[in-house]
Order: C-alpha cells, then structure tokens, then sequence
C-alpha cells in the first residue's frame, strides 16, 4: 500500500474548491489511478481509496493543513497538477508500507477520523408498515469508545488507551451547489494491541465505519 501526503495550494482555484468540498475532492483524488479517462473512471480492481484532512505542527506552532491518502496502487500525482496546474502548495510525499509483518501483540499509536453512528428501529405509526431503521449518531464518549471497541473485535485489534481528540457534526458541501449534507464526526486517537495481524491488515485496508469517500474511516498507525 501507499499514503500520500498532499499541502493544496489554496491560491489555485480548483485546490480551494476542494478544500471547501468532500465530494470535489474525492473526485480530483481519482485523477491519480489507472483508469481515468476524461472523467474519472472506476478506480482500479482490488483499490480502496481513503483519505482525511489532518494537520501537522509547524516550528512555530502554527499548524498547516494537509490531506493524507491512503492506496493500494502508486498514485500519479502528476496526473493532477497537469489538470491544474499549482494545485499542490509542494511536490507530494508518497510512501510505501507494508502491513504483512503485522504480529499478535505489537501496540501502534493510532488516528482515526469516524462517522460513528449505528442502525436502531424507528417506531412505526403505522403498524401497518414494515419495521425499519434509522441511522442515529452516537453523541456521548463512552458510547463512542464503546462503538470503537466493537470495531476493534471485529477488526483484530484491541484498544489500551484512547481519546477523543474531536466531536461533533460536520457540514459537507457539493461541488456545484446544492444542500449540505451534515455527517457526525469523531476523531479518535491512542494506543492499539494487535490481536489478529492479518484481520487488523484488512481492517486498514477497508477502513472503519461509514462516508469513506468523504474523508471518513481511514485508521493510521504508527510504531509505539
């Protein structure tokens, strides 16, 4: 796999859309696989692309914002900035990793941006009607860790500590106008225990959670 660390170039028009927008910027990402045409096409076979918005730290103590992907092919950056050119604010960082060395045991700090939010019966005024669900945000931290700690047994892997750096909702906008769809986010960060390698390998591979195209759902990990 690759993560690819991307600094837009605000100044540049398209970069500055995509900043204001999900939906844009999961698009102009496509344009760097295999298989875009003159519109983004299907992504290629067995690529599961995930991205989050993150910040990083200056000497100053300012932060910078910048976007980082995650992929099983090589991206071709170079595919985007021909689109736009100056849409990259400096040249972007792509590095392979390998989670096939993955043991039972081994502890990773870890960042998670999700949409956390589980599925419960809605009560019918008709009884007539058939039962259905309603997808209900998860509002309160101990419910939100525990949400996680679902995720992890499903995944392979357990939590030793963990906070919750962000929550609250976000406004998402399209491209062209149109209503904004408010998501529910958290941003979790701490310290994990791998306990199925090669579950947890797919679980990174996957990501967690829903909205995965609109920034959602991508679990970094870093030696503890």
């Amino acid at each position: 796999m690759y993560l690819s660390r991307l600094f837009l170039n605000d100044h540049n028009r398209q970069a500055a859309q995509d900043l204001r927008s999900a939906y844009a910027l999961h698009q102009t990402l496509r344009w760097a696989y295999a298989g875009a045409g003159e519109v983004p096409g299907p992504l290629p076979d067995g690529e599961r692309l995930l991205w989050r918005k993150d910040v990083v730290k200056e000497d100053d103590g300012a932060q910078r914002e910048f976007i980082i992907v995650q992929s099983q092919t090589r991206p071709d950056w170079l595919a985007v900035e021909s689109r736009s050119p100056g849409y990259f604010q400096f040249e972007p960082d792509v590095k392979p990793f390998d989670l096939s060395g993955l043991q039972a045991g081994q502890q990773f700090i870890f960042r998670l941006r999700a949409n956390v939010t589980v599925n419960r019966w809605r009560d019918n005024q008709n009884r007539d009607e058939e039962p259905r669900t309603k997808r209900e945000a998860l509002r309160g931290a101990v419910e939100q860790v525990a949400w996680l700690e679902r995720q992890g047994e499903r995944g392979g892997f357990s939590l030793i500590s963990t906070d919750i750096a962000q929550s609250g909702n976000v406004r998402l906008y399209k491209a062209r106008g149109g209503a904004p769809m408010t998501l529910f986010a958290v941003t979790f960060e701490g310290l994990l225990q791998v306990e199925d390698p090669a579950q947890l390998a797919q679980t990174v591979q996957n990501g967690i959670g829903k909205a995965k195209a609109l920034g959602f759902g991508l679990l970094s990990l870093a030696r503890a």
